[in-house]
């Protein structure tokens, strides 16, 4: 089981996240947060793999600050930048915290590339 973070304010995008998410028994919700800083809560006790962030965030942290956060706190978990913002691509390919890019419009990609990240055939 994979357990999974998601980093999003919007409701209707939490909905869509945890729906194809859903199609692949092997993840486990950890938790959804609005808020970065909820959500290292959740990373800190939970053995996440996987964290699925949007950039503009409703608490005081964007994605890209939280995701190097993310990697402190748990080290061995993949992260995805899952965002409205393609200007944001570079940034995201720039540092290490950021695993993949995937841009809300490509939604239907958002599980593939997450079971491409932790080596897991569809």
């Amino acid at each position: 089981m994979r357990v999974l973070v998601v980093v999003e304010d919007d409701e209707d995008v939490q909905d869509l996240i945890e729906t194809g998410f859903s199609l692949d028994s092997r993840f486990t919700f950890a938790g959804v947060s609005a808020t970065a800083e909820d959500a290292l809560e959740m990373a800190r006790t939970k053995k996440v793999a996987l964290i699925v962030l949007d950039h503009g965030l409703a608490g005081e942290l964007t994605g890209l600050e939280a995701a190097a956060r993310f990697k402190d706190v748990a080290p061995l978990s993949k992260s995805i930048l899952f965002t409205a913002h393609e200007e944001l691509r570079e940034a995201a390919a720039a540092g290490p915290a950021i695993d993949a890019f995937v841009l809300k419009t490509d939604s239907t990609h958002l599980l593939r590339v997450a079971q491409q990240l932790l080596s897991m055939t569809g």
